[in-house]
């Protein structure tokens, strides 16, 4: 497959259009259904999602990210396919029979009351979850990036067709939400099976050999991804244990900010894991995937510098009474900045497949989280927490990158030290003073320090329009 510039930014582009338009349309749902719905019944509907949420991160058995590193590798991709897929769609089966067996004390626990349907309709969707997941992988792994777009999107789209209709002639409740997302889940798999059809359709056949080696390669994903879903959640368990629901309701508007910057991480990742990995093994050099990592960092500084300057602005879309939540949104954009960085730089722990260290970095990350948390949310709220969380992804950038080094090669990390020191401290100077002078000259430093990146983004930019003007005189 071509990586000339203009492709590399096209497919980019084309995976980049799901998430985004998923967005969007994620935005509309939100306020028809609290429309329709009272906000009682959409707290229910949102335990639902989490308990949903939470079995996602066992049932694949860390099988899913086994199936994305060894696709390139594996000449019979079929039957990778379907043996990554048959463990985590029994287990998904088994775990759904154990919730309808013990299906009082789980809905109880969930919403104070026996929701027997409930838990019926989320033990049949968890095995089409587990379809969705795997399917959507693969078209990922193709780099069917259109295709990939169009069925996050129509997940979406089915949604919000079956959702408004559903919660208006039939139910306001939130099983009415309940089952228009199990409804529009079933429909979306329906569709997926026209595009992954031949991969179904191939005769299967359990190969031990590889499923050991996949599950070698999975196996320790899954208590790393349970600790960073609590490293995810500490800060709301925090605010909800020292702090107010008035810090908490701040907190979640300063988050609706940074969802901005999580629409690129989401479509950064996406696209990144199959190429990456198609690059290792077609032998790719090293300095490619440095090129990617500091364009990368470039790009999300920049994003970093233009949401702290015009924080205050930003904040005045949302109701008066948010206004002190912009204070919070410094230290919160570490998030999905850093995150979606390391993406780039722990390449070495995927590559190497020594997932183990994956365990190490959650747990490192999630006690500084906790730490911190206990010390900063009693004295300053949802700042804190934000803090807190901000520090925390600090920890588990530099983690994994300088594993990653050790394991892979020894790329250049001053780059990225004068990104992180800085960043910090611009975070930290806005929050203390919020004195413009002082925002302004630091962030001239970061420009500064990405100033070979940003002439790089400008050539890669003016080449691809370039050519894409060139094609329409043709």
């Amino acid at each position: 497959m071509s990586d000339t510039p203009k492709d590399f930014i096209k497919r980019f582009i084309a995976f980049s259009m799901g998430p985004i338009f998923s967005a969007v349309l994620g935005f509309i749902i939100v306020p028809v259904t609290t429309y329709f719905v009272v906000p009682e019944e959409l707290g229910k509907s949102s335990m639902y999602t989490m308990l949903l949420s939470i079995s996602t991160l066992f049932i694949y058995l860390g099988l899913d990210q086994a199936f994305v590193r060894e696709f390139n590798i594996e000449e019979d991709k079929k039957k990778l396919f379907l043996n990554s897929l048959i463990v985590p769609f029994i287990f998904s089966i088994v775990v759904g029979i154990l919730y309808i067996i013990f299906y009082e004390k789980i809905s109880i626990s969930l919403f104070e009351s026996k929701q027997r349907y409930i838990i019926v309709m989320l033990a049949i969707a968890l095995p089409f979850t587990v379809i969705d997941r795997f399917n959507l992988l693969l078209l990922r792994m193709q780099e069917k990036a259109r295709i990939y777009s169009l069925m996050n999107i129509m997940n979406k789209l089915l949604n919000m067709i079956v959702l408004i209709p559903y919660l208006l002639y039939i139910d306001k409740s939130f099983k009415g939400i309940v089952t228009a997302t199990f409804i529009s889940l079933i429909m979306t798999v329906l569709i997926e099976f026209y595009f992954t059809k031949e991969y179904w359709l191939n005769k299967f056949k359990l190969d031990y050999a590889l499923l050991n080696k996949i599950f070698r390669y999975g196996f320790p994903l899954i208590p790393a991804s349970v600790i960073v879903w609590f490293l995810n959640s500490m800060d709301k368990i925090a605010m909800r244990q020292w702090s107010t629901f008035n810090e908490i309701g701040l907190y979640s508007a300063a988050f609706k900010i940074v969802t901005v910057l999580n629409i690129i991480q989401q479509a950064f990742c996406t696209f990144w894991s199959p190429t990456a990995f198609r690059w290792y093994e077609e032998g790719a050099e090293n300095s490619r995937y440095e090129k990617v990592s500091k364009i990368v960092m470039c790009f999300m500084s920049f994003m970093f510098i233009g949401i702290v300057l015009f924080r205050n602005l930003i904040i005045k879309i949302m109701s008066p009474d948010y206004v002190s939540a912009s204070v919070i949104v410094p230290f919160l954009l570490f998030l999905p900045i850093m995150y979606t960085v390391s993406e780039a730089t722990t390449l070495g722990i995927s590559f190497s497949r020594k997932t183990g260290y994956n365990i190490l970095v959650s747990v490192v990350a999630a006690v500084v989280n906790y730490i911190l948390n206990y010390s900063l949310v009693p004295k300053y709220g949802a700042l804190g927490a934000s803090i807190a969380t901000g520090i925390c992804y600090v920890v588990f950038f530099w983690m994994r990158t300088l594993i990653s080094r050790k394991l892979w090669f020894k790329f250049e990390i001053k780059f990225y030290i004068l990104n992180t020191i800085f960043m910090v401290l611009l975070a930290s100077v806005d929050v203390m003073y919020n004195n413009v002078l002082v925002n302004l000259i630091i962030s001239f430093v970061i420009i500064f320090i990405n100033r070979r990146q940003i002439f790089d983004i400008f050539n890669y930019g003016k080449m691809f329009f370039k050519r894409k003007n060139d094609n329409l005189c043709n």
